[in-house]
């Protein structure tokens, strides 16, 4: 993916466990995977609220693009409070999580153009570095089942690592992009977060 391509507007549809998804062909999207205690149960459905009155919203409209920011908002207040465990704040298991990403992507023809591991949550913005690549849904289903496997193993523990569902958002154009990678690169400092989250393994 050498020029970011935005993708189309010809998109499929998807909707998962709680948030509505897009498939865009050739799409650069916002990512948000969140680890499986991240928000109060309470908030789930909240989420469930919004997603209601979807099923014939366009991608392009302002009605989706308003139910993503109220998604993303009711996400955020707890994501950078840092609630629940906060796993990612040893930094081995934050290493783990990065060569996972560089590795999902190595596999299933993705690039990364940015990512930022979050003590409960991780940020990043990808799309397909090749034709034959495959989706948004598959490509963060297989970097959540290779990332929990790792880290479950790791940490010697069982069961769900992730929530069931995410948060993506499809990057509409280059302004777009400036404002997403900005958010990321500022979101250790937003959430008052030490020093070592703006270096390596953590961005």
């Amino acid at each position: 993916m050498n020029a970011i391509d935005y993708g189309s507007s010809r998109n499929e549809k998807i909707l998962a466990d709680v948030i509505a998804h897009w498939e865009i062909k050739n799409g650069v999207y916002f990512i948000t995977l969140r680890v499986v205690d991240s928000m109060p149960r309470g908030v789930q459905r909240k989420l469930d609220e919004e997603r209601s009155s979807l099923e014939t919203i366009e991608a392009k409209s302002e009605a989706f693009l308003e139910y993503q920011r109220n998604v993303f908002r009711i996400c955020e207040k707890y994501l950078d409070s840092g609630y629940g465990y906060c796993l990612f704040e040893d930094e081995n298991i934050a290493r783990s999580m990065e060569v996972e990403i560089i590795n999902s992507c190595q596999k299933d023809l993705w690039e990364t153009l940015q990512f930022c591991i979050m003590p409960n949550h991780v940020h990043l913005i990808a799309g397909p570095a090749d034709k034959a690549a495959i989706g948004v849904e598959d490509f963060v289903k297989r970097l959540k089942g290779r990332s929990s496997f790792r880290i479950n193993r790791e940490l010697g523990r069982r069961g769900r690592f992730w929530q069931i569902d995410w948060f993506d958002r499809w990057i509409r154009d280059e302004a777009e992009f400036k404002r997403v990678e900005d958010y990321i690169r500022k979101n250790p400092e937003k959430a008052r977060l030490p020093e070592r989250y703006r270096n390596t393994p953590y961005q």
